[in-house]
């Protein structure tokens, strides 16, 4: 490759601790390599988000560098001590291990737990049970109870670790262990990508290594903070760590820069994201006639909806990392459960541990599980399940290049790009004044979202209602200011 002006310092950075703030499609992967290959004397781990940009880095990246997960990191030494046991731990597991169905207290617990294992900490103790108590939104809640959730989260967590317990081991909880150990990891670089969401574990373990350390990303893809994820980003240039950036993008063109810079400069941005990719356009409907493109989701009950729409306009669907990682197995066993036919329910713990689906309704409403809620509210909303299922089985392609129709929540469709992109309008109503969930934190996760689902076109990009109404409320704000200095 030949180098930008933004790219050559970091390639040649000689230093112990750089932060690299690279926006959208501006090449960091590519940077991150070139590096690589200009000081291949020294041994590298890039460390990546997920296994799937880890597999594209192993193919990228010359002999000196080791492509890992973290969890990769951690499985021989904790993971391959529970590979019999390992899986999701249901609030039904937690509440048969307690022997209560307080669910109230069971989804504490639950959320006490991810504190805990999601965290840089070494003990459980109340702070992880507060944190378990104000994802529930408990109000006040006494010193005792949370003493309580906090012994009862150690007794949860005791279980999952000891390969002789039945209770399921979570991949998170071998990585937690692997920090608590302190390894000591042999290699003179890391290279962290995907900073901006890190895990504090993760995070942790990095910032415990004597080695160079580079951390790449964009504050602004940041979408994981829900699920505890960190800024390192920030962190590291706040403890001093030297900082350059990249900021021309390669994806896209102009045309589309300027709907992502609507969303920076919202969220306080000032550097501009440049376009320097193919010719491109920014729509606010797709041009009839359009043969493939890509529709993003804030939501999977989104994605299914667009999935059914699309299916009943003759569309064959390819389902970005596949059908059942939106729940359509869950929805059948629920189905039949509703319809009074226990033996039709594929998944027999959904039977043993409820029983019934109106036992099941009324666990999602009273933990407001995200999980139970959406698949309650696609039975409400649709009614001949089986029927539904099936046409989007029979009109699914298993590769993407046989598609019409990519569907996908924005959450996955991160690292990812197409052609032509469709933003659908499941997002929030980022102008609600009036909404008191709505803070101040959330409406920039929302923001980074959008953002995000902007950044995956190449060529095509239609916006919905929401970058259209920022856009506009731009152009007002700029009118504005024009008037009141003419």
């Amino acid at each position: 490759m030949q180098p930008t002006a933004e790219q050559l310092p970091i390639i040649q950075y000689q230093g112990n601790h750089l932060v690299v703030k690279a926006f959208a499609g501006c090449g960091k992967t590519s940077t991150l390599v070139a590096y690589a290959k200009a000081h291949s004397q020294l041994r590298m781990l890039y460390l990546a988000y997920n296994r799937a940009i880890r597999d594209e880095g192993a193919q990228k990246f010359p002999s000196n560098v080791v492509c890992k997960t973290s969890h990769q990191l951690a499985w021989p030494e904790f993971g391959s001590r529970f590979q019999h046991k390992l899986g999701n731990l249901r609030l039904t597991d937690i509440s048969q291990f307690l022997g209560t169905r307080d669910w109230t207290r069971v989804k504490a617990v639950q959320s006490a737990l991810n504190a805990f294992m999601n965290s840089a900490s070494t003990l459980i103790d109340v702070t992880h049970a507060e944190a378990g108590t104000e994802a529930l939104d408990m109000g006040f809640v006494s010193e005792n109870v949370l003493l309580e959730i906090a012994d009862a989260t150690r007794r949860v967590w005791e279980a999952m670790i000891d390969p002789v317990n039945s209770l399921s081991c979570m991949h998170d909880a071998y990585l937690k262990m692997f920090q608590l150990s302190n390894p000591q990891l042999q290699f003179d670089v890391i290279l962290f990508d995907e900073a901006q969401d890190s895990n504090p574990v993760t995070a942790a373990i990095v910032a415990a290594q004597s080695a160079r350390k580079i951390f790449v990303g964009d504050k602004w893809q940041q979408i994981y903070r829900w699920r505890g994820a960190e800024n390192a980003l920030d962190q590291q240039v706040d403890a001093g760590a030297d900082c350059m950036h990249l900021t021309h993008s390669f994806r896209f063109g102009p045309m589309i820069a300027g709907a992502a810079n609507v969303i920076l400069r919202s969220q306080g941005e000032m550097r501009l994201l440049m376009g320097r990719g193919p010719q491109d356009r920014v729509l606010t409907a797709l041009p009839p006639g359009t043969r493939k493109y890509t529709v993003l989701n804030r939501t999977v009950a989104g994605v299914i909806q667009t999935a059914i729409d699309e299916v009943q306009r003759g569309r064959i669907i390819y389902w970005n990392g596949g059908i059942e990682s939106y729940q359509i197995s869950e929805i059948e066993d629920l189905y039949n459960l509703k319809a009074g036919k226990p033996d039709a329910v594929s998944n027999r713990k959904l039977v043993n541990e409820f029983g019934t689906y109106t036992s099941y309704e009324g666990a999602a409403d009273e933990t407001k599980d995200p999980e139970m809620t959406r698949l309650v509210r696609i039975l409400r909303d649709h009614g001949d399940i089986p029927r539904l299922l099936a046409s989007l089985r029979k009109n699914m392609a298993l590769d993407a290049e046989d598609a019409d129709v990519v569907v996908s929540t924005v959450h996955r469709s991160k690292g990812l790009e197409w052609e032509t992109v469709v933003l659908e309008n499941d997002f929030p109503d980022l102008f609600d004044t009036d909404n008191p969930k709505m803070t101040t934190e959330m409406r920039a996760d929302e923001l980074n979202l959008l953002y995000v689902a902007a950044t995956r076109a190449q060529h095509s990009l239609v916006i919905n209602a929401t970058i259209e109404e920022l856009i506009l409320k731009m152009h007002a704000q700029a009118r504005r200011a024009r008037g009141k200095y003419a």
